[in-house]
């Protein structure tokens, strides 16, 4: 459990706290590239608490800057785009992307001219049909971290859209380190799409573990009976690699989380699809029916179950975590150290100072083969030993030989 302080230390993300400070140091995305394919459109964003508007510059950029123009208060969303600019459509006060106010009409030609910074302006990356945002320090600003997912060209890429989920993003995220919950919230799934033998979620576990490495936390797991390890990746600070596909979960305010869930099938043949074919977007169903219930027929549907129903911000000294708690209680210890890193003047890990690799590339892996059509590159199915993951500093968990998971 943890004291109120703590769990407000770790939960508000909006300007000037602790955890929102920390999270501002890396790349978040905001949008996807087809929202604004053409140069002139402009489309809202809410992140880390604050409101901000993207726009496609005439020189084929992304502007990101506060919503609320600082001369009267009209929101830019309906701002004129120019070359590299935006002009606020009320009195025409206009913007560079370094948020200095680079014309004023009918001031003096002086005060026109001046270029002074009047609004809040954030760096942007375009990669894979998403568009990125850092919004921390300039100069501590780190390199875009070149997911393979995002950056490999001989398959298909889309992004999975569903409805923002009404709670903080922490309690998101520790689902993410969570490794039992698989047993009771995704077991039926596969039934519900008729592979009622299929399901993997469902059978016993003989043992789990993880370990922090450099990009976050490992954790896997071994079902009774197999020797083979299952894993995935919680990169820091929120973001979750399964197989072929990685999640981020966006902070949106204190108590609001967006998924952004990209997904890249290769081609068998390694076939480049058209240059200017853009991802699919596919919109997920509605989570909930008409009453308001969960359908719970979803991976998506019951994770948000799972999460919402804690409430808006989870109040974790009422928790009673045990021993199958581990993962959460690293993930956890990991973010309070990083939160003290930044307040310390120091770099938080997980991201790429200096030059980006061409390629950044953490794959998770896969003890056998569940019955999903998702990655036919054999690249993507690492099969790997239980023994063979982690080194001696890992934290590992078996599964009482009494624990009502192991009935047959």
């Amino acid at each position: 459990m943890l004291d109120h302080a703590t769990n407000e230390l770790l939960t508000r993300v909006g300007p000037g706290t602790p955890c929102g400070e920390l999270l501002r140091r890396y790349w978040h995305p905001v949008g996807y590239s087809s929202e604004l394919a053409e140069a002139g459109q402009t489309k809202r964003v809410r992140i880390l608490g604050e409101d901000l508007v993207l726009a496609r510059t005439g020189n084929g950029g992304v502007l990101l800057v506060q919503e609320r123009c600082p001369h009267r208060g009209a929101s830019l969303l309906y701002g004129f785009v120019e070359e590299a600019t935006i002009r606020c459509a009320y009195h025409g006060w206009q913007y560079n992307a370094a948020g200095e106010c680079v014309e004023r009409p009918f001031e003096s030609a002086k005060a026109s001219r001046v270029c002074k910074k009047l609004i809040d302006s954030y760096a942007t990356h375009e990669c894979g049909g998403l568009i990125f945002a850092y919004m921390g320090p300039a100069e501590q600003k780190p390199a875009f971290p070149n997911w393979d997912i995002l950056v490999r060209n001989d398959g298909v890429r889309h992004f999975e859209v569903q409805d923002d989920l009404a709670c903080n993003w922490f309690q998101v995220q520790e689902n993410a380190v969570d490794v039992t919950h698989t047993f009771y919230t995704h077991s039926k799934y596969f039934e519900h799409l008729g592979m009622r033998d299929a399901s993997g979620f469902g059978k016993p576990f003989k043992r789990f573990g993880f370990q922090r490495f450099d990009w976050g936390i490992v954790k896997s797991w071994e079902y009774e009976g197999e020797g083979r390890g299952w894993g995935n990746l919680m990169v820091f600070p929120n973001m979750l690699r399964i197989m072929t596909e990685m999640h981020w979960r966006v902070p949106v305010d204190d108590t609001t989380t967006r998924i952004v869930w990209v997904s890249f099938t290769p081609n068998a043949d390694g076939a480049q699809p058209p240059a200017d074919e853009a991802p699919k977007i596919v919109r997920q169903p509605a989570r909930t029916d008409a009453a308001g219930r969960y359908l719970m027929d979803t991976f998506m549907s019951q994770d948000a179950m799972a999460v919402e129903t804690q409430g808006p911000i989870f109040d974790r000294s009422r928790e009673n975590l045990g021993a199958s708690d581990r993962g959460i209680v690293m993930f956890r210890q990991m973010l309070q150290e990083q939160i003290d890193a930044v307040a310390r003047g120091e770099r938080p890990v997980a991201n790429v100072y200096g030059g980006a690799p061409d390629v950044t590339d953490l794959r998770a892996w896969m003890g056998g083969y569940l019955p999903m059509s998702c990655a036919p590159d054999p690249t993507f199915r690492q099969q790997r030993e239980f023994g063979d993951i982690f080194d001696e500093s890992h934290v590992e968990y078996e599964i009482p030989a009494n624990s009502p998971v192991m009935r047959a």
